[in-house]
């Protein structure tokens, strides 16, 4: 395996991966060169030796032949690039979420996986985590009844709409920070160590309703069986820090950053009641009796049969990942919806099959964001 990027998330999915008997991390990749220099040395000290090298530039890891598979941990604006290059040079990816920054994005990553034949492993870990099971479970089973309302939790709503334009400094040399390839597709942006810091308050580096709603809208459309669909309208609703976006049937997802105990939380309310989750680990119910007596806390995703040892054995065994590109698109595509109705504070019909806004041309500009040349989809 290869590493490309290693910030906050890289740290701790690298001893994890590092732990596998299974795997050998043998490059790593960042255009930071402190960065990169500390993941380079977190492998050479666990291994015991200096065998692992140390990239600027993917382009040159991607001809290794050495590596199969591939882990993306960098901003969101390189994460449909990359993936969609690494799988073209014949790697797995296991990437973290978003899949994609745009709509477009999002369809792309899905057609070069199935076209190359690659395993794709999105970072969508709660999916295993053992509350978040439990809490789907009480849906899938029936007990809750005729579903009616789920709610995805979200970071602050519309804290990336704009773009915060800091003072330009001089910029560094290539091998301290490669300033050009860190932008990568995004607009260009002249030297701010601050970007690097805080890219996810910036419109041009982050998907905004992606930050989480990729995990809880993810979790939403898997609890009722509806990976393959997305919601038809989307009504914002800025001032109580909302959106709703409703299925054709009337089934509608409940887009909110307040009312939650804790992070990435959703809650699925059905007739005979509603269950809720969210990363303290804990269930939250109306009743006791609609969810199934076992253990409901846990981090399955840690383990070597999580979701990280998933996507191993899937790139051994050439089987599908629990969270494969073609599950992504739909949850990714109402994130991406949900996102623009937001940002232009309008409400918004939607047709998930030819992912196109109905009767609105400003709403269709922004399904895509152009890439900075030389980058491209």
């Amino acid at each position: 395996m290869a590493f490309i990027g290693y910030g906050n998330r890289a740290k701790q999915l690298l001893p994890i991966f590092l732990h596998n008997p299974e795997v050998q991390l043998r490059a790593v990749c960042d255009a930071i060169g402190e960065r990169r220099n500390a993941a380079k040395k977190v492998v050479d000290d666990f291994y015991s030796n200096s065998d692992c090298k140390a990239y600027r530039d993917f382009r040159e890891m991607l001809l290794r032949p050495d590596i199969d598979a591939l882990y993306i941990a960098t901003g969101d604006r390189w994460h449909a690039q990359l993936a969609m290059r690494a799988m073209k040079a014949g790697k797995d990816v296991y990437c973290e979420k978003p899949i994609s920054l745009s709509m477009k994005e999002s369809a792309a990553v899905v057609e070069v996986a199935n076209r190359y034949r690659r395993i794709y492993q999105g970072g969508v870990q709660r999916r295993g985590i053992d509350n978040f099971k439990v809490a789907m479970d009480a849906v899938k089973s029936g007990r809750l009844g005729k579903m009616h309302t789920l709610h995805a939790g979200m970071v602050p709503m519309g804290r990336s709409s704009k773009n915060n334009f800091v003072k330009p400094m001089p910029q560094p040399a290539i091998d301290v920070v490669d300033w050009n390839m860190w932008v990568g597709p995004a607009p260009w942006r002249e030297f701010n160590p601050k970007y690097y810091h805080a890219w996810h308050t910036e419109y041009d580096f982050h998907g905004d309703l992606t930050e989480w709603g990729s995990h809880t809208v993810d979790l939403c459309q898997l609890a009722v069986g509806r990976l393959f669909d997305a919601p038809t309208r989307y009504v914002p609703d800025p001032k109580n820090h909302k959106l709703t976006a409703f299925f054709n049937d009337g089934l509608k997802i409940v887009m909110r950053d307040q009312g939650f105990k804790s992070s990435c939380a959703v809650r699925f309310e059905g007739e005979n009641g509603w269950v809720e989750a969210d990363d303290s680990g804990q269930i939250y119910t109306s009743s006791p009796d609609l969810i199934e007596r076992r253990k409901t806390k846990g981090e399955d995703w840690k383990k070597p049969l999580g979701h990280t040892g998933n996507f191993i054995k899937c790139v051994k065994s050439r089987r599908t990942p629990v969270a494969p590109a073609e599950e992504l698109h739909y949850p990714h595509l109402a994130c991406h919806a949900a996102t623009i109705a937001f940002h232009m504070n309008k409400e918004l019909k939607f047709d998930p099959a030819k992912m196109e806004f109905i009767g609105d041309d400003e709403a269709n500009r922004l399904r895509n964001r152009q890439c900075r040349a030389p980058w491209s989809l």
